[in-house]
């Protein structure tokens, strides 16, 4: 690797840790951080949490807190930006081998450095964890010297097996390997691919069997996801402006992957299954499934693509409109990266929904009590993170509150039966995140009325506005 190459890489991913732990601004998830801090506390996965994800993120977050000597969010903080600084390095050399180029590895490294702010609005999710071992798969299926080996593919599908621990969709990006390398490859590399792939899910399985879990998993991982229980979330135009503008390159570096080295045509083809993770809620943090394979894709293209930058052009009307255009382009670019840099209103380096509750918490920790227990209505992605900054946990099964996880008819009774049992000591309550016709969290909230005396109140947080907060009556159970 040239001396300059070595330089430009290092100073990137300096800037990358500096600005991911001290600027920028990404959102504690309750997978991420609550439900890891609920495990570590001795609560079960698919057992007393009901969680519809994969379970890989969430067990990965719990073994961070058990070896960080941090806070919850402080840790997994620490753990993403990581995360952030592997993908770097893992686009680097990917696009180095596809293309043979340094130019094109550390174009791709800094086309993700400028996007990833972007989009990784939440911190160690699901989507970017199965990126990460699509881009391990890829770089071990270009790396070695001759043709693809058994052992190889072996460690191909292993890898993409442990893509399917984090995210229910990376079964499409394995199905589509194993069509590639049926397609492409010789046909006795499918076994050792598929034997390997399937080894860590059948583990998995055979955990949640042993542990009597399997039901509650097979229902929240899969029944619930495939029902169509959730809401969808419609694209909306500055979403798609944004997907538009990153995904830019893609299709040309598609066209000409087709034109000469058709093996390079993996990258597209997986890039496709990667979209999959947009349908039916599309959100920023989504477009990380793809947003890896893109940098990777437009690194190569800008690569082939330079050395006619370096020669004087004649600017006859074609080059003029052609540079006008790149113009608009690179002013698209620049717009849109420059804006995640703009601190919120809690501060530059701030983690959302941790440090907006920073009153909240205080206030609860200086009146509870040992072994007091907690409830949130609505506990959404953010709220939860109440539980670790007060060290209280539910008083038995935890459920999220979003409307659609209670459209199943088991959750409701289960909660009101363990409430009868066992109510909660505290509930704390977010009114801007009721609605109308949240008739099963209304009806919870009419048990809160009947049973519970308020105490306080804090207003203004962040993105959340007034919570009330209430105690369970003397004598209740």
């Amino acid at each position: 690797m040239a001396r300059r190459t070595r330089l430009a890489l290092l100073m990137l991913l300096l800037l990358q840790a500096g600005t991911h732990l001290f600027w920028l601004s990404p959102s504690a998830h309750s997978g991420q951080v609550a439900i890891p801090w609920m495990l570590t506390r001795g609560m079960t996965l698919f057992g007393d949490i009901w969680e519809q994800h994969a379970p890989g993120a969430s067990l990965l977050g719990a073994a961070a807190l058990w070896l960080l000597p941090l806070t919850p969010a402080l840790a997994i903080k620490v753990l993403n930006t990581l995360l952030t600084l592997a993908f770097t390095l893992l686009i680097f050399l990917l696009a180095q081998r596809v293309s043979g180029r340094q130019s094109a590895g550390l174009a791709a490294a800094f086309v993700w450095a400028w996007w990833e702010p972007v989009y990784a609005n939440v911190m160690l999710y699901f989507d970017s964890l199965l990126a990460l071992c699509v881009m391990l798969a890829l770089l071990l299926y270009w790396g070695g010297g001759g043709g693809l080996s058994a052992r190889r593919a072996a460690g191909i599908g292993l890898i993409l097996g442990a893509a399917t621990l984090f995210k229910q969709h990376a079964w499409l990006s394995l199905a589509l390997m194993a069509l590639w390398l049926l397609l492409t490859e010789r046909r006795r590399l499918l076994l050792p691919y598929l034997a390997a792939a399937v080894a860590l899910p059948l583990l998995q399985w055979a955990f949640l069997w042993a542990g009597g879990l399997w039901d509650n998993y097979l229902f929240w991982n899969w029944t619930f996801n495939l029902a169509g229980y959730m809401d969808g979330v419609p694209l909306d135009g500055d979403f798609f402006r944004k997907l538009l503008l990153s995904n830019i390159l893609v299709l040309p570096f598609a066209a000409l992957a087709w034109a000469r080295a058709r093996r390079e045509l993996l990258l597209p083809a997986l890039w496709l299954a990667a979209l999959s993770l947009l349908y039916p809620r599309f959100g920023e943090i989504h477009a990380m499934g793809h947003l890896p394979l893109a940098a990777v894709m437009s690194g190569c293209l800008l690569a082939t693509l330079l050395p006619s930058f370096r020669q004087p052009p004649p600017w006859d009307a074609p080059r003029i409109a052609l540079a006008g255009l790149a113009a608009a382009l690179g002013i698209g670019w620049l717009w849109t990266g420059a804006v995640s840099y703009i601190p919120t209103e809690l501060g530059a380096g701030k983690t959302l929904a941790w440090h907006e509750f920073d009153a909240l918490a205080a206030e609860l920790n200086g009146r509870k009590a040992p072994g007091d227990t907690l409830y949130i209505l609505p506990q959404t992605d953010s709220s939860p993170q109440l539980h670790p900054r007060t060290d209280m946990l539910p008083p038995g099964t935890w459920v999220k509150g979003w409307r659609w996880y209670f459209r199943p008819a088991q959750v409701l009774p289960q909660l009101l039966a363990e409430w009868a049992r066992e109510a909660p000591t505290w509930v704390v309550v977010f009114p801007a995140f009721i609605r109308d016709d949240d008739a099963e969290i209304r009806r919870l909230l009419a048990w809160v009325q009947r049973e519970y005396h308020w105490r306080f109140a804090i207003d203004g947080i962040f993105a959340h506005g007034r919570a009330d907060v209430y105690r369970l009556n003397a004598g209740q159970p």
